[in-house]
Protein backbone atom coordinates (compact mmCIF):
# COMPACT_ATOMS: atom_id res chain seq x y z
CA UNK A 1 0.00 0.00 0.00
CA UNK A 2 1.01 3.78 -0.54
CA UNK A 3 1.71 5.65 2.33
CA UNK A 4 -0.01 8.54 2.74
CA UNK A 5 0.57 12.15 0.48
CA UNK A 6 1.63 14.66 3.14
CA UNK A 7 -0.27 18.00 4.00
CA UNK A 8 0.71 20.46 0.72
CA UNK A 9 -0.54 23.76 -0.04
CA UNK A 10 -0.36 25.05 -3.61
CA UNK A 11 -0.17 28.81 -3.02
CA UNK A 12 -1.02 31.78 -5.92
CA UNK A 13 -2.79 29.82 -8.69
CA UNK A 14 -4.94 31.09 -10.89
CA UNK A 15 -7.82 28.61 -10.32
CA UNK A 16 -10.13 27.81 -13.96
CA UNK A 17 -13.65 27.16 -12.56
CA UNK A 18 -14.78 24.66 -15.48
CA UNK A 19 -18.06 24.87 -13.41
CA UNK A 20 -18.42 28.57 -13.71
CA UNK A 21 -22.22 29.87 -15.16
CA UNK A 22 -20.97 33.95 -14.68
CA UNK A 23 -18.71 34.23 -17.29
CA UNK A 24 -15.48 34.93 -15.10
CA UNK A 25 -13.83 31.55 -14.82
CA UNK A 26 -10.45 32.78 -13.99
CA UNK A 27 -10.07 32.75 -9.93
CA UNK A 28 -6.26 34.16 -9.07
CA UNK A 29 -4.32 34.37 -6.28
CA UNK A 30 -5.86 31.24 -5.07
CA UNK A 31 -4.36 29.02 -2.46
CA UNK A 32 -5.55 25.10 -2.63
CA UNK A 33 -4.69 23.15 0.94
CA UNK A 34 -4.48 19.23 -0.06
CA UNK A 35 -4.52 16.78 2.69
CA UNK A 36 -3.50 13.23 1.69
CA UNK A 37 -5.77 12.75 -1.71
CA UNK A 38 -8.72 15.29 -0.67
CA UNK A 39 -8.84 19.28 -1.87
CA UNK A 40 -9.47 20.44 1.83
CA UNK A 41 -9.68 23.91 1.36
CA UNK A 42 -9.51 26.89 -1.32
CA UNK A 43 -9.58 30.25 -1.07
CA UNK A 44 -7.14 33.39 -1.73
CA UNK A 45 -3.96 32.84 -0.30
CA UNK A 46 -3.44 36.42 1.48
CA UNK A 47 -6.71 34.90 3.46
CA UNK A 48 -6.52 31.48 3.71
CA UNK A 49 -3.83 30.13 6.35
CA UNK A 50 -1.40 27.64 5.59
CA UNK A 51 -0.58 24.94 8.51
CA UNK A 52 3.13 25.10 9.84
CA UNK A 53 3.88 21.48 9.00
CA UNK A 54 2.45 21.79 5.15
CA UNK A 55 4.96 21.65 2.15
CA UNK A 56 4.56 24.79 0.19
CA UNK A 57 4.72 24.74 -3.77
CA UNK A 58 4.61 28.24 -5.06
CA UNK A 59 2.41 28.11 -8.51
CA UNK A 60 2.75 32.26 -9.46
CA UNK A 61 1.89 32.82 -12.70
CA UNK A 62 0.33 29.16 -13.10
CA UNK A 63 -3.07 28.25 -13.85
CA UNK A 64 -4.58 25.14 -12.32
CA UNK A 65 -7.44 22.80 -14.51
CA UNK A 66 -8.76 19.86 -13.05
CA UNK A 67 -7.29 16.59 -14.19
CA UNK A 68 -8.40 15.59 -17.61
CA UNK A 69 -10.77 12.83 -18.74
CA UNK A 70 -10.34 10.39 -22.63
CA UNK A 71 -13.65 9.12 -22.11
CA UNK A 72 -12.52 6.86 -25.11
CA UNK A 73 -9.02 4.98 -25.16
CA UNK A 74 -7.70 1.06 -25.95
CA UNK A 75 -4.72 -0.01 -23.41
CA UNK A 76 -3.93 -2.51 -25.79
CA UNK A 77 -0.23 -1.53 -26.49
CA UNK A 78 0.90 -5.48 -26.31
CA UNK A 79 3.44 -5.04 -23.41
CA UNK A 80 0.98 -5.78 -20.38
CA UNK A 81 2.52 -3.85 -18.45
CA UNK A 82 1.05 -1.60 -15.95
CA UNK A 83 3.38 0.90 -16.03
CA UNK A 84 3.04 1.73 -19.61
CA UNK A 85 0.11 3.46 -20.86
CA UNK A 86 -1.40 4.67 -17.39
CA UNK A 87 1.87 6.55 -17.20
CA UNK A 88 2.15 8.13 -20.63
CA UNK A 89 -1.56 9.20 -19.65
CA UNK A 90 -0.54 10.42 -15.91
CA UNK A 91 2.27 12.21 -18.00
CA UNK A 92 -0.09 13.91 -19.82
CA UNK A 93 -2.82 15.19 -17.13
CA UNK A 94 -4.73 12.63 -17.85
CA UNK A 95 -6.21 11.37 -14.31
CA UNK A 96 -9.43 9.33 -15.68
CA UNK A 97 -10.01 7.13 -18.69
CA UNK A 98 -12.85 5.31 -19.95
CA UNK A 99 -11.50 1.91 -21.43
CA UNK A 100 -13.83 1.27 -24.42
CA UNK A 101 -13.25 -3.03 -25.29
CA UNK A 102 -12.70 -4.68 -21.68
CA UNK A 103 -10.31 -7.44 -20.76
CA UNK A 104 -9.20 -9.14 -17.88
CA UNK A 105 -5.71 -7.11 -17.63
CA UNK A 106 -7.34 -4.38 -17.42
CA UNK A 107 -9.38 -5.07 -14.45
CA UNK A 108 -5.88 -6.38 -12.97
CA UNK A 109 -4.48 -2.79 -13.68
CA UNK A 110 -7.26 -1.09 -11.87
CA UNK A 111 -6.82 -3.15 -9.22
CA UNK A 112 -3.32 -2.16 -8.81
CA UNK A 113 -3.14 1.18 -8.97
CA UNK A 114 -6.71 1.15 -6.30
CA UNK A 115 -4.23 -0.34 -4.18
CA UNK A 116 -1.29 1.95 -4.43
CA UNK A 117 1.06 -0.83 -6.37
CA UNK A 118 0.90 0.69 -8.78
CA UNK A 119 0.54 4.24 -10.95
CA UNK A 120 -2.47 5.06 -12.97
CA UNK A 121 -5.52 7.41 -13.82
CA UNK A 122 -8.89 6.11 -12.29
CA UNK A 123 -10.40 3.78 -15.25
CA UNK A 124 -13.86 2.83 -16.05
CA UNK A 125 -14.19 -0.42 -17.65
CA UNK A 126 -16.67 -1.63 -20.72
CA UNK A 127 -17.42 -5.04 -21.00
CA UNK A 128 -16.12 -7.03 -24.04
CA UNK A 129 -17.72 -5.92 -27.04
CA UNK A 130 -21.35 -7.12 -27.94
CA UNK A 131 -21.85 -7.27 -31.61
CA UNK A 132 -23.76 -9.10 -34.26
CA UNK A 133 -22.74 -12.12 -36.44
CA UNK A 134 -20.36 -11.74 -38.53
CA UNK A 135 -18.57 -9.71 -35.80
CA UNK A 136 -16.64 -6.73 -37.73
CA UNK A 137 -13.27 -7.70 -35.81
CA UNK A 138 -13.92 -11.46 -36.09
CA UNK A 139 -11.07 -11.29 -39.05
CA UNK A 140 -8.66 -8.84 -37.39
CA UNK A 141 -6.07 -9.95 -34.74
CA UNK A 142 -7.20 -8.21 -31.31
CA UNK A 143 -6.75 -9.36 -27.81
CA UNK A 144 -9.69 -8.62 -26.68
CA UNK A 145 -12.57 -10.81 -26.69
CA UNK A 146 -15.62 -10.10 -28.64
CA UNK A 147 -19.09 -11.55 -27.82
CA UNK A 148 -21.47 -12.29 -30.13
CA UNK A 149 -25.18 -12.09 -29.44
CA UNK A 150 -27.73 -13.50 -32.61
CA UNK A 151 -30.62 -13.66 -30.20
CA UNK A 152 -32.03 -12.16 -27.38
CA UNK A 153 -31.54 -15.09 -24.81
CA UNK A 154 -27.65 -14.59 -26.03
CA UNK A 155 -27.92 -10.95 -25.61
CA UNK A 156 -29.77 -11.62 -21.98
CA UNK A 157 -26.79 -13.69 -21.64
CA UNK A 158 -23.89 -11.16 -22.80
CA UNK A 159 -25.19 -8.44 -19.50
CA UNK A 160 -25.10 -11.01 -16.88
CA UNK A 161 -21.36 -11.82 -18.76
CA UNK A 162 -20.38 -8.09 -18.41
CA UNK A 163 -21.55 -7.78 -14.67
CA UNK A 164 -19.64 -11.29 -13.93
CA UNK A 165 -16.63 -9.76 -15.41
CA UNK A 166 -16.37 -6.56 -13.12
CA UNK A 167 -17.28 -4.41 -16.24
CA UNK A 168 -18.61 -0.99 -15.29
CA UNK A 169 -21.13 -0.71 -18.64
CA UNK A 170 -22.38 -3.09 -21.41
CA UNK A 171 -19.88 -1.77 -24.84
CA UNK A 172 -22.72 -2.43 -27.77
CA UNK A 173 -21.48 -2.43 -31.13
CA UNK A 174 -22.21 -1.45 -34.95
CA UNK A 175 -24.09 -5.13 -36.40
CA UNK A 176 -26.21 -6.44 -33.56
CA UNK A 177 -29.36 -6.79 -35.25
CA UNK A 178 -32.73 -4.78 -33.85
CA UNK A 179 -33.73 -8.02 -31.38
CA UNK A 180 -30.79 -8.74 -29.56
CA UNK A 181 -29.75 -5.15 -29.51
CA UNK A 182 -33.30 -4.00 -27.24
CA UNK A 183 -32.51 -7.02 -25.56
CA UNK A 184 -29.41 -5.75 -24.33
CA UNK A 185 -30.91 -2.54 -23.58
CA UNK A 186 -33.79 -4.42 -21.84
CA UNK A 187 -31.54 -6.45 -19.82
CA UNK A 188 -28.82 -3.94 -18.65
CA UNK A 189 -31.71 -1.77 -17.23
CA UNK A 190 -33.05 -4.61 -14.71
CA UNK A 191 -29.75 -5.58 -13.75
CA UNK A 192 -28.74 -1.59 -13.45
CA UNK A 193 -25.93 -1.17 -15.76
CA UNK A 194 -25.46 1.22 -17.96
CA UNK A 195 -24.98 0.63 -22.09
CA UNK A 196 -22.85 2.71 -24.48
CA UNK A 197 -20.87 2.28 -27.57
CA UNK A 198 -21.43 2.45 -31.51
CA UNK A 199 -24.92 3.00 -32.82
CA UNK A 200 -26.32 -0.32 -34.42
CA UNK A 201 -26.67 -0.15 -38.15
CA UNK A 202 -30.10 -1.74 -37.89
CA UNK A 203 -32.02 0.57 -35.53
CA UNK A 204 -32.44 4.35 -36.31
CA UNK A 205 -30.20 6.26 -34.07
CA UNK A 206 -33.35 8.38 -33.16
CA UNK A 207 -34.86 4.93 -31.61
CA UNK A 208 -31.38 3.92 -29.98
CA UNK A 209 -31.10 7.17 -27.90
CA UNK A 210 -34.70 6.78 -26.42
CA UNK A 211 -34.07 2.88 -25.76
CA UNK A 212 -31.84 3.92 -22.72
CA UNK A 213 -28.02 3.29 -24.56
CA UNK A 214 -26.28 6.46 -22.48
CA UNK A 215 -23.81 7.50 -24.93
CA UNK A 216 -22.81 7.31 -28.64
CA UNK A 217 -18.95 6.84 -30.14
CA UNK A 218 -17.59 9.06 -33.14
CA UNK A 219 -19.52 10.85 -35.76
CA UNK A 220 -20.02 8.03 -38.75
CA UNK A 221 -23.37 6.64 -37.08
CA UNK A 222 -24.75 10.46 -36.45
CA UNK A 223 -25.55 11.51 -40.64
CA UNK A 224 -28.35 9.08 -41.83
CA UNK A 225 -30.69 10.44 -38.51
CA UNK A 226 -29.79 13.78 -39.88
CA UNK A 227 -30.99 13.68 -42.76
CA UNK A 228 -34.16 15.12 -45.02
CA UNK A 229 -35.30 11.79 -45.88
CA UNK A 230 -33.70 9.73 -42.80
CA UNK A 231 -36.37 6.86 -43.10
CA UNK A 232 -34.29 6.13 -46.68
CA UNK A 233 -30.60 6.12 -45.14
CA UNK A 234 -31.72 4.51 -42.03
CA UNK A 235 -32.55 1.52 -44.24
CA UNK A 236 -29.60 1.93 -46.42
CA UNK A 237 -27.78 1.82 -42.94
CA UNK A 238 -29.72 -1.51 -42.36
CA UNK A 239 -29.00 -3.53 -45.41
CA UNK A 240 -25.14 -2.82 -45.37
CA UNK A 241 -23.81 -6.33 -45.93
CA UNK A 242 -19.88 -6.64 -44.91
CA UNK A 243 -18.25 -8.33 -48.11
CA UNK A 244 -15.06 -9.94 -49.08
CA UNK A 245 -11.93 -9.48 -47.53
CA UNK A 246 -11.19 -7.34 -44.06
CA UNK A 247 -14.72 -7.08 -42.61
CA UNK A 248 -14.09 -3.99 -40.62
CA UNK A 249 -12.84 -2.33 -44.33
CA UNK A 250 -15.91 -3.35 -46.33
CA UNK A 251 -18.20 -2.59 -43.47
CA UNK A 252 -16.33 1.59 -43.61
CA UNK A 253 -16.43 2.04 -47.10
CA UNK A 254 -20.21 1.46 -46.85
CA UNK A 255 -20.92 3.18 -44.09
CA UNK A 256 -18.82 5.90 -45.58
CA UNK A 257 -21.12 6.02 -49.25
CA UNK A 258 -24.05 6.25 -47.24
CA UNK A 259 -22.72 9.11 -45.21
CA UNK A 260 -21.41 10.97 -48.36
CA UNK A 261 -25.13 10.82 -49.23
CA UNK A 262 -26.98 11.64 -46.34
CA UNK A 263 -24.69 14.64 -45.78
CA UNK A 264 -25.71 16.12 -49.23
CA UNK A 265 -29.20 15.45 -47.82
CA UNK A 266 -28.43 17.28 -44.75
CA UNK A 267 -31.73 18.58 -43.07
CA UNK A 268 -31.26 21.15 -40.38
CA UNK A 269 -34.62 20.80 -39.08
CA UNK A 270 -34.35 16.65 -38.60
CA UNK A 271 -31.20 17.45 -36.85
CA UNK A 272 -32.21 19.81 -34.54
CA UNK A 273 -34.74 17.41 -33.54
CA UNK A 274 -32.54 14.64 -33.27
CA UNK A 275 -30.13 16.86 -30.94
CA UNK A 276 -33.60 17.68 -28.65
CA UNK A 277 -34.00 14.10 -28.05
CA UNK A 278 -30.57 13.68 -27.33
CA UNK A 279 -30.69 16.24 -24.42
CA UNK A 280 -34.21 15.37 -23.05
CA UNK A 281 -32.98 11.47 -22.71
CA UNK A 282 -29.47 12.72 -21.15
CA UNK A 283 -27.91 11.08 -23.67
CA UNK A 284 -24.09 12.18 -24.32
CA UNK A 285 -21.59 12.28 -27.27
CA UNK A 286 -18.25 10.98 -27.56
CA UNK A 287 -17.12 12.37 -30.93
CA UNK A 288 -13.57 11.23 -31.19
CA UNK A 289 -12.53 13.75 -33.83
CA UNK A 290 -8.73 12.94 -33.60
CA UNK A 291 -10.21 9.35 -34.39
CA UNK A 292 -11.43 10.67 -37.43
CA UNK A 293 -8.38 12.17 -38.64
CA UNK A 294 -6.76 9.26 -39.14
CA UNK A 295 -9.67 7.92 -41.32
CA UNK A 296 -10.43 10.72 -43.20
CA UNK A 297 -7.14 12.28 -43.83
CA UNK A 298 -5.14 8.79 -43.50
CA UNK A 299 -2.46 11.00 -45.27
CA UNK A 300 -1.39 12.89 -42.53
CA UNK A 301 -0.49 10.19 -40.48
CA UNK A 302 3.17 10.61 -39.91
CA UNK A 303 5.62 7.92 -39.31
CA UNK A 304 8.24 9.07 -38.16
CA UNK A 305 6.87 11.48 -35.11
CA UNK A 306 8.62 11.36 -32.29
CA UNK A 307 6.28 9.90 -30.02
CA UNK A 308 6.72 6.44 -31.09
CA UNK A 309 9.32 5.73 -28.72
CA UNK A 310 6.41 5.43 -26.55
CA UNK A 311 4.90 2.64 -28.41
CA UNK A 312 6.31 -0.82 -29.36
CA UNK A 313 8.63 -0.86 -32.59
CA UNK A 314 6.94 -2.83 -34.81
CA UNK A 315 3.73 0.25 -34.06
CA UNK A 316 4.47 1.99 -37.52
CA UNK A 317 4.13 -1.04 -39.08
CA UNK A 318 0.48 -1.86 -38.18
CA UNK A 319 -0.45 1.57 -38.53
CA UNK A 320 0.70 1.27 -42.25
CA UNK A 321 -1.38 -1.68 -42.58
CA UNK A 322 -4.61 -0.59 -41.15
CA UNK A 323 -4.75 2.65 -42.87
CA UNK A 324 -4.01 1.32 -46.27
CA UNK A 325 -5.90 -2.25 -45.77
CA UNK A 326 -8.72 -0.79 -43.72
CA UNK A 327 -9.02 2.85 -43.87
CA UNK A 328 -8.41 2.98 -47.63
CA UNK A 329 -9.77 -0.28 -48.46
CA UNK A 330 -6.76 -1.31 -50.66
CA UNK A 331 -6.99 2.27 -52.24
CA UNK A 332 -8.92 5.52 -52.73
CA UNK A 333 -9.17 7.20 -56.02
CA UNK A 334 -8.87 11.19 -56.39
CA UNK A 335 -12.92 11.54 -55.69
CA UNK A 336 -13.13 9.52 -52.69
CA UNK A 337 -10.35 11.51 -51.01
CA UNK A 338 -11.58 14.74 -52.17
CA UNK A 339 -14.89 13.61 -50.40
CA UNK A 340 -13.55 12.52 -47.23
CA UNK A 341 -11.75 15.73 -46.67
CA UNK A 342 -15.16 17.69 -47.20
CA UNK A 343 -16.53 15.05 -44.77
CA UNK A 344 -13.94 15.83 -42.19
CA UNK A 345 -15.24 19.06 -42.44
CA UNK A 346 -18.92 18.17 -41.89
CA UNK A 347 -18.00 15.93 -38.91
CA UNK A 348 -16.37 19.85 -37.26
CA UNK A 349 -20.05 21.22 -38.05
CA UNK A 350 -21.81 18.73 -36.71
CA UNK A 351 -19.93 18.65 -33.33
CA UNK A 352 -20.67 22.46 -33.11
CA UNK A 353 -24.32 22.12 -33.64
CA UNK A 354 -24.58 19.33 -30.93
CA UNK A 355 -22.76 21.88 -28.49
CA UNK A 356 -24.96 24.52 -30.19
CA UNK A 357 -28.22 22.38 -28.97
CA UNK A 358 -27.22 21.19 -25.60
CA UNK A 359 -25.83 17.97 -25.87
CA UNK A 360 -23.21 17.05 -23.04
CA UNK A 361 -20.11 16.31 -25.29
CA UNK A 362 -17.22 13.92 -24.07
CA UNK A 363 -13.60 14.66 -24.95
CA UNK A 364 -12.40 11.05 -25.91
CA UNK A 365 -9.19 9.72 -28.60
CA UNK A 366 -9.64 6.87 -29.49
CA UNK A 367 -6.34 5.94 -28.99
CA UNK A 368 -4.56 3.32 -30.49
CA UNK A 369 -5.82 4.30 -33.41
CA UNK A 370 -3.47 4.42 -36.54
CA UNK A 371 -1.37 8.29 -35.96
CA UNK A 372 -2.83 8.42 -32.45
CA UNK A 373 -0.92 8.15 -29.06
CA UNK A 374 -2.56 7.48 -25.71
CA UNK A 375 -2.17 10.64 -23.37
CA UNK A 376 -1.34 12.80 -25.94
CA UNK A 377 -4.18 12.78 -28.15
CA UNK A 378 -6.10 14.10 -25.53
CA UNK A 379 -4.57 17.17 -26.29
CA UNK A 380 -5.04 17.12 -30.01
CA UNK A 381 -9.08 16.00 -29.22
CA UNK A 382 -9.40 19.33 -27.25
CA UNK A 383 -7.71 21.72 -30.17
CA UNK A 384 -10.02 19.75 -32.78
CA UNK A 385 -13.09 20.90 -30.37
CA UNK A 386 -11.71 24.34 -30.67
CA UNK A 387 -11.54 24.26 -34.14
CA UNK A 388 -15.42 22.77 -34.73
CA UNK A 389 -16.69 25.98 -32.40
CA UNK A 390 -16.54 25.36 -28.77
CA UNK A 391 -14.95 27.80 -26.77
CA UNK A 392 -11.57 26.63 -24.70
CA UNK A 393 -13.60 26.65 -21.52
CA UNK A 394 -16.31 24.39 -23.33
CA UNK A 395 -13.72 21.96 -24.39
CA UNK A 396 -12.08 21.96 -20.88
CA UNK A 397 -15.38 21.16 -19.72
CA UNK A 398 -15.80 17.77 -22.46
CA UNK A 399 -12.34 16.79 -20.94
CA UNK A 400 -13.22 17.42 -16.90
CA UNK A 401 -16.57 18.43 -15.32
CA UNK A 402 -18.99 16.44 -18.28
CA UNK A 403 -17.38 13.07 -18.06
CA UNK A 404 -17.50 13.20 -14.18
CA UNK A 405 -21.74 14.49 -14.31
CA UNK A 406 -22.01 11.63 -17.04
CA UNK A 407 -20.05 8.71 -14.39
CA UNK A 408 -21.79 10.34 -11.68
CA UNK A 409 -19.20 10.93 -10.26
CA UNK A 410 -19.14 15.20 -10.21
CA UNK A 411 -19.30 15.00 -6.05
CA UNK A 412 -15.46 13.96 -6.22
CA UNK A 413 -13.94 14.98 -9.75
CA UNK A 414 -14.37 17.08 -12.46
CA UNK A 415 -13.59 20.01 -10.88
CA UNK A 416 -11.11 21.57 -8.32
CA UNK A 417 -13.43 22.56 -5.23
CA UNK A 418 -13.01 21.87 -1.47
CA UNK A 419 -13.86 17.97 -0.51
CA UNK A 420 -12.81 16.86 -3.94
CA UNK A 421 -10.14 14.38 -4.86
CA UNK A 422 -7.00 16.15 -5.35
CA UNK A 423 -6.45 15.74 -9.32
CA UNK A 424 -5.38 18.27 -10.67
CA UNK A 425 -3.05 19.75 -13.86
CA UNK A 426 -0.78 22.76 -13.52
CA UNK A 427 -0.05 24.78 -16.69
CA UNK A 428 3.01 27.51 -17.28
CA UNK A 429 -0.10 28.99 -19.70
CA UNK A 430 -3.50 30.10 -19.64
CA UNK A 431 -5.52 27.50 -21.78
CA UNK A 432 -8.34 30.00 -22.35
CA UNK A 433 -6.06 31.78 -24.45
CA UNK A 434 -5.07 29.03 -26.15
CA UNK A 435 -6.13 25.72 -25.36
CA UNK A 436 -3.06 24.30 -26.99
CA UNK A 437 -1.61 25.60 -23.59
CA UNK A 438 -3.35 22.00 -21.81
CA UNK A 439 0.21 20.77 -23.13
CA UNK A 440 2.24 23.23 -20.98
CA UNK A 441 1.88 21.08 -17.84
CA UNK A 442 4.41 21.69 -15.65
CA UNK A 443 2.76 19.61 -12.57
CA UNK A 444 0.19 16.31 -12.01
CA UNK A 445 -1.36 16.04 -8.91
CA UNK A 446 -2.75 12.98 -8.81
CA UNK A 447 -5.42 11.96 -5.68
CA UNK A 448 -2.78 14.28 -4.17
CA UNK A 449 0.43 12.84 -5.23
CA UNK A 450 2.52 15.83 -6.71
CA UNK A 451 4.04 15.10 -9.95
CA UNK A 452 6.65 17.80 -10.66
CA UNK A 453 8.89 17.74 -13.99
CA UNK A 454 11.64 15.13 -13.11
CA UNK A 455 8.49 13.13 -12.04
CA UNK A 456 7.15 12.96 -15.40
CA UNK A 457 9.89 12.54 -17.39
CA UNK A 458 10.66 9.85 -15.12
CA UNK A 459 7.15 8.16 -15.87
CA UNK A 460 7.92 8.47 -19.90
CA UNK A 461 11.63 7.67 -19.83
CA UNK A 462 9.83 4.06 -18.10
CA UNK A 463 7.63 4.04 -20.54
CA UNK A 464 9.67 4.21 -23.86
CA UNK A 465 11.81 1.83 -22.25
CA UNK A 466 8.67 -0.96 -21.78
CA UNK A 467 8.22 -0.26 -25.54
CA UNK A 468 11.80 -0.85 -26.71
CA UNK A 469 11.79 -3.91 -24.58
CA UNK A 470 8.93 -5.13 -26.11
CA UNK A 471 10.81 -5.22 -29.67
Amino acid sequence: MASRNPLRAYEHATIIDVTDVTGRPLRPDQTVLVDGDTITAIGPSAQLPVPAEATVTDLSGKYVIPGLADMHVHSESGTDDERHFPAIYVANGITTVREMWGKPLLHEWRRKVETGASLGPRSVIASPLVDGSPALWADISADSPVITATTTAEARRAVGEAIDSGADFVKVYSRLEREPYFAVLDEAAKRDIPVAGHRSDNVPLAEQIEAGQRSFEHVHGLWPATAADTGRFEAAMASIAPGQGIQYASWFKQVNDIEWEATENYSAAAASSLFERMVAADVAYCPTLIMHTAVDLPDGIVFDDPRLSYLPPDTAQMWEFVGEQVFRGGGRDAIETARRITLFGRRLAAVAALDEAGVRLLAGTDAVTPGLFPGFSLHDELELLVRAGLTPLRALRAATIEPARFLGRAEKTGSTEEGKLADFVVLDANPLDDIGNTREINAVVLGGRYLGAEERDALLATASAIAAAHG
